[in-house]
């Protein structure tokens, strides 16, 4: 978590290969390889015994290999989500990359789901041979998206003409200017209860079907496959709706409103084909959310540029993914409160008194559906980027030769 706003700092700071080789691609292709190939090592650990001291080894060899395969993924996720806003710059083109994208990430997701089914849990070397798999398809993909990552000749002359003012500040002073954009703080706010809700949702789909409807937990699959193919379904007619309003602010507001009142009827599930009912309706909200995701955090981009006179994009992206990871530990702040407060059973003791099995509810839908719309009335007060002010921005780079 710490790691992406220090690792986007570094990315920002001028290096002499810019003006050559570009500014994003260089770090893209240092950290491919080894991002392809330092999963395995995660879940290929010497057979060392479990005693007090040897269980030290585990700790301290899964701790590193994380660190290390995170570090290079960061590198590689935050200089691609920095060249999006200079390698897109027309509204139209943002979404529909920006649906494209959502596309493949769900087709991904369900790949990198259904992949690990092959192996058996009982087999402790199969783990191994499930990371090469991974390995192996990383490295393909890593392979086939160096020509689009490329910087053009007009791009890095751009990325040169700042270096000197970007030379000469600290992480602590980009960081102050980071934090003073007001809509920048809009859309990482509004990203980062969009994070927590989700963490929520995918950890209480399982808690629900376990123990609120009593049935074997691979029936979680169901009910998130509906979310899924609900998604895919809608993210098409989202995208006919985002280019007929050419609004991103007010697709991301409706979104977000969606979300908020499709997450009421999950508190209220009474068996499994209502929940993947449920849960397939709120796919419908999440595709509107998803489409305007990556347009509003490139016209958010595009508005630091002119407000910095600089291009320090993975800055932004740092913090941005900062606050994302962050959220991960407030879902199991909350899990813990909530199931500390209702007096949850923990396993092996299955059988949860009433107020437990109000408490997944609570956290399943209630909670979420707060946050949400919290996150709404937060972002409809911070955020104006209207589609007349995100014209001027793009006009202000222009004359700014930016």
């Amino acid at each position: 978590m710490v790691n992406d706003p220090l690792i986007g700092f570094f990315a920002d700071k001028p290096k002499k290969y810019w003006k050559r080789f570009g500014k994003r691609l260089p770090l893209i292709i240092f950290a491919g390889l080894p991002f392809s190939f330092a999963l395995p090592f995660v879940f290929n650990v010497p057979n060392w015994e479990v005693d007090s001291v040897q269980k030290w080894y585990y700790f301290i060899w899964l701790l590193v290999s994380i660190c290390f395969y995170d570090s290079f993924y960061s590198l590689i996720s935050l200089n691609h989500e920095s060249l999006y806003p200079a390698k897109f710059r027309d509204d139209k083109n943002r979404r529909n990359t920006s649906a494209v994208r959502m596309i493949l990430q769900i087709f991904g997701t369900l790949l990198g789901a259904a992949a690990p089914m092959l192996m058996s849990y009982q087999d402790r070397e199969s783990y191994g041979n499930m990371s090469w798999i991974f390995a192996g398809a990383s490295f393909l993909i890593f392979l086939s998206y160096i020509p689009g990552h490329k910087e053009s000749k007009e791009l890095r002359e751009i990325y040169t003409k700042d270096q000197e003012k970007a030379q000469s500040q600290s992480f602590f002073k980009v960081l102050k200017i980071m934090l003073k954009q007001k809509n920048f703080m809009a859309v990482v706010l509004i990203f980062f209860l969009d994070s927590i809700i989700g963490a929520s949702l995918v950890a209480s789909i399982h808690y629900a079907v376990e123990y609120n409807l009593r049935l074997e937990s691979e029936n979680a699959t169901l009910v998130l496959l509906g979310f899924i193919v609900a998604a895919l379904v809608f993210i098409p007619v989202w995208l006919l709706v985002a280019q007929k309003w050419k609004n991103n602010r007010k697709m991301l507001i409706l979104g977000v409103f969606l979300n908020t009142i499709f997450l009421i009827p999950l508190a209220f599930f009474w068996d499994l084909w209502s929940l993947v009912v449920f849960a397939a309706v709120l796919g419908i909200g999440g595709a509107a959310l998803r489409v305007a995701r990556h347009p509003v955090m490139a016209d958010v981009i595009d508005e630091s540029i002119v407000k910095t006179g600089q291009h320090i994009e993975s800055s932004f992206m740092g913090i941005y993914v900062f606050f994302n990871r962050f959220a991960l530990i407030i879902q199991q702040v909350v899990f813990a409160l909530v199931h500390t407060l209702t007096g949850f059973n923990q396993p092996p003791v299955y059988f949860q008194p009433p107020a437990a099995l109000f408490g997944i509810r609570l956290h399943t839908a209630i909670i979420p559906a707060i946050l949400c719309l919290a996150g709404l009335v937060a972002f409809t007060k911070m955020y104006n980027l209207t589609p007349e002010r995100t014209k001027q921005v793009k006009q202000q780079i222009i004359e700014l030769g930016l």
